[in-house]
């Protein structure tokens, strides 16, 4: 089984399905802000995956 891909749908379910409930109770200045801190988030969750992958593969 891989693992790895399991992990990655899990955590990109996860993700997604958080960023949709904000965004549908958010207002429109909100929508704003959130976008914004969503691409920090994912960009730093993508770092995080690089650095464990990384780690698991020495």
């Amino acid at each position: 089984m891989q693992y790895k891909a399991l992990a990655k749908g899990v955590a990109l379910g996860v993700t997604v399905g958080t960023i949709g409930y904000f965004v549908t109770r958010a207002s429109c200045s909100e929508k704003t802000r959130l976008k914004r801190r969503t691409i920090k988030a994912v960009q730093a969750v993508g770092d995080v995956w690089d650095s464990v992958s990384g780690i698991l593969h020495m």
